[in-house]
Order: structure tokens, then C-alpha cells, then sequence
């Protein structure tokens, strides 16, 4: 009888990829997206393994495992959203040990997977590959359909454009769609800004036949050369690797447009896109990115940066991305001599002579957006935004005028009756 799996998780995009990560494996899959549905398939069916996710539309992942009869218990992982450090104790209670952070690194996944299939024989950890970039942190609302269309992506075998400004992390991703959508070996990366011999591209290709094939800097490719990978995949057919490519922050459409892209190669290959924000749009995931590096660049000492760099840090615009945090890490680092804490006197110069608590629109921006993405989990008209946002703005500034309403209504040229009204319908601030 095949390994099984119960997948609990209530992103059905994210299911799909994982359940094919898993087929790939050899294991078959059951998908539960709620607590109740997870139980009914577990008093009917016997699981090799569960896949859980913590949060669930009825209830704490949790709840599944407390007081459950396992006849034959399963090998349990937990998925848990970034820094859950509680819910990563509660599970190590109930004896689970496997744990994986959203967004979910599919190479990691595959070592889980892989162990379900083994029936004998104690469980052996994966041997860590010291080549692996950094997992991809972040919960910001910018990343959030990111993460959806990786999703996709690597539940697919068709061709995947990745854009996105240089440093924002594209060659990370192709590397996870890559080892999600194939069982063999990965092909080497091949960079199209060093490729300028036709036989060297056409051969690459051809080898990489059944197999998925990451190329780098697909604009840098000239002409001719994208010409011959056009017509390189119509003679390999149904055997063509699958092309995962990367390209600028404006990606191809634009340049065909323009005529610096070859149309018949493009529409070979936008099928898929994964489309990566620069850091300047996701600055609600700084303390996430930072804590990330600071424990790659130096696993041997507990380091954190001080508050004042991270209020720095969310002032700045990052024109270099992930590529120039990572760089920035590094530098204070070093600087610090390993000090515990890293202040401002261990940063850049250049970041370090932004004044604190400098305010600036795009901050004020990111706030709105995260607040407006919260309300946005319940179904709302504008109206109701709109008046909560009101009501919230109101009630701050009522705070700045030591709570006396007929003083904030001068200020604002508005009637008292008026002020007091709309602060009474005004419900309690979320977010």
C-alpha cells in the first residue's frame, strides 16, 4: 500500500503545490482545508503522514492532535507562520519535531515527503545544503499573491518568467520552482549574459530535455540567440525541459513591445509569472529579513539589532533590495565584533545619517495598506472603511488634544455635535 498524506490547509493554491511535491514522491494525498473535514478523514482513512497547518478557518491546527486515537500514529509536521515561537512549544509537547515556516520551502518539504516512504528504520535528517539561499521570509501584504503565484508555479510543469528589480531575490525562486517540478537532478543555472555561442545554448537545452531548466538574465540574450531557443524547443517538442527564467523589473511584454524581445520565444515562455515587489514595498518584513540574515551570516552569536536600526532601516528605500539588506547585515556584523546588539554606530554611514523618526509618504503608505488588508478579511463596503478610517484618524487626533472635543472640533472647523456623533458611531480601531 503507497505512503499516504493529510494535508491540513486551508490555501487551496498552496495544497495543490504541496500535493504535488508530494505525488512526486511516491506519496497519495488527501486534502483538508478545516478541522472538521481533517477529522472525518482521519476516522475513515489511515495516514502515513499529516501535513498541519496552524491556522485554520474552525480552530487551532492543534486541536487535531490533543486527545486523538491514533491506531498507528502518523509522522506529523507542522507548518507555522513566521517567529510562532508558542506554537512551536505546543507542538513539541505533543511530540511533533518537524517544523516548517511559511512561505514554505518546498526543498525541506521534500526531505518530509521522502521519510513518509521509508517503512523501516529510524528517520534521518537532511543533510543541510550549505549552497541553499535563505528561506524566503515574509508576510507583508506585498508578498502575499507572491507567495500564491509560487504556489502555482511549482505545482506546475509549464514555463514560469520571473521578474523583479535586481537583488529581489528572483534566482532564489526559480531555484524553488525548479526542485519542486522535477524528480531529477537540477540542471545547472545558466547565465544569458555569459552565453554567446550557439552551440553552447543549443546543447544546454537539448541535455536539459524532460528536465526544468533555470536561465538567468533571458533580456541578455541577443537576438540571434533567442531566435535559436525558439526554435530549439519546437524541435524537442513534448521533450523540452521546462524553462524557468528571470528577467527586470519590467518584464517581457514591455520589451517585445519595444523590440528587444523575440515574440515567438516570449510566448514559448509567459505562461506563468512570478512577479517579486522591491523591499521598499514590503518594509513590514524588515525585522523578519534582518533576524533571517543576521542567522545566516553568523549562526555562532545571538545578535539583534537595536530598535533605532530598524526604525533607520524603514526610512530608507533599499534601491539594491534584498541583495543590499544582506550586504548591510554583513557590514554591521562585522563592524560590531560580535556585540549582542547592533546599533547605529555599527551601520553604514550612509544609513546611519538618516535622522530618526524622519516620517515620509511611502511609510504612511505601507501602514495604510497593511490596516486596510486587515479589515479586508471580512467582507466591507467603502463606506465602512472609509468611516472606521475616519473614526480611527478622529480619535488620534483626539489624543493630541488631551481628549477635549470641543477644542479638536475648532481646530477642524467642524461643528461639536457633529465631532461627538461621528466619535460615538466610530467602533474600536483595528489593526
Amino acid at each position: 500500500m503507497p505512503a499516504s498524506l493529510l494535508i491540513v490547509e486551508d490555501h487551496h493554491a498552496l495544497a495543490v503545490a504541496i500535493a504535488a511535491g508530494a505525488e512526486r514522491c511516491g506519496l497519495t494525498t488527501s486534502f483538508a482545508p478545516t478541522l472538521a473535514r481533517a477529522r472525518e478523514l482521519l476516522r475513515s482513512h489511515e495516514f502515513t503522514g499529516i501535513l498541519l497547518d496552524i491556522g485554520l478557518p474552525d480552530g487551532h491546527g492543534l486541536e487535531l492532535i490533543e486527545g486523538w486515537d491514533f491506531p498507528h500514529k502518523p509522522e506529523i509536521a507542522v507548518v507555522t507562520a513566521h517567529g510562532e515561537i508558542e506554537n512551536a512549544i505546543a507542538a513539541r509537547k505533543l511530540g511533533i519535531a518537524r517544523f516548517f515556516d511559511k512561505p514554505v520551502d518546498f526543498e525541506e518539504l521534500q526531505s518530509f515527503f521522502q521519510s513518509l516512504t521509508i517503512s523501516t528504520g529510524p528517520e534521518v535528517s537532511p543533510r543541510p545544503d550549505e549552497n541553499r539561499a535563505s528561506t524566503f521570509v515574509g508576510a507583508s501584504p506585498a508578498m502575499r499573491p507572491v507567495f500564491r503565484q509560487i504556489a502555482h508555479a511549482c505545482a506546475s510543469d509549464q514555463a514560469v518568467v520571473i521578474r523583479g528589480a535586481a537583488g529581489t531575490g528572483k534566482s532564489h525562486v526559480a531555484r524553488i520552482i525548479q526542485q519542486s517540478s522535477s524528480s531529477l537532478p537540477p540542471r545547472p543555472i545558466l547565465h544569458a549574459s555569459a552565453l554567446l555561442d550557439e552551440s553552447e545554448l543549443a546543447n544546454a537545452v537539448t541535455e536539459a530535455r524532460e528536465s526544468a531548466l533555470i536561465i538567468e538574465s533571458i533580456s541578455a540574450l541577443s537576438s540571434q540567440l533567442q531566435a535559436l531557443l525558439a526554435r530549439t524547443l519546437d524541435q524537442l517538442g513534448k521533450q523540452a525541459p521546462r524553462l524557468i527564467v528571470t528577467t527586470g523589473e519590467e518584464g517581457l511584454l514591455k520589451q517585445v513591445a519595444d523590440g528587444r524581445f523575440d515574440q515567438d520565444l516570449y510566448y514559448r515562455l509567459q505562461i506563468l509569472e512570478v512577479s517579486l515587489p522591491p523591499l521598499k514595498e514590503r518594509l513590514d518584513d524588515l525585522p523578519a529579513l534582518s533576524a533571517c540574515f543576521l542567522g545566516e551570516l553568523d549562526a555562532s552569536i545571538s545578535t539583534r539589532l537595536d530598535e533605532s536600526v530598524l526604525d533607520t532601516f524603514t526610512q530608507y528605500d533599499w534601491p539594491g533590495n534584498l541583495r543590499e539588506l544582506h550586504n548591510v547585515i554583513n557590514y554591521a556584523i562585522i563592524t560590531s565584533g560580535g556585540a549582542p546588539l547592533i546599533t547605529r554606530q555599527f551601520i553604514p554611514e550612509h544609513l546611519a545619517g538618516i535622522p530618526r523618526h524622519h516620517a515620509k509618504d511611502g511609510a504612511l503608505s505601507h501602514a495604510l495598506e497593511f490596516w486596510v488588508d486587515r479589515k479586508l478579511e471580512e467582507p466591507l463596503s467603502y463606506k465602512d472603511i472609509s468611516a472606521d478610517l475616519e473614526g480611527l484618524l478622529l480619535r488620534i487626533l483626539l489624543r493630541r488634544f488631551e481628549g477635549k472635543q470641543s477644542h479638536l472640533a475648532a481646530a477642524l472647523s467642524i461643528n461639536r455635535s457633529t465631532l461627538r456623533k461621528k466619535l460615538r458611531n466610530d467602533e474600536p480601531p483595528v489593526g
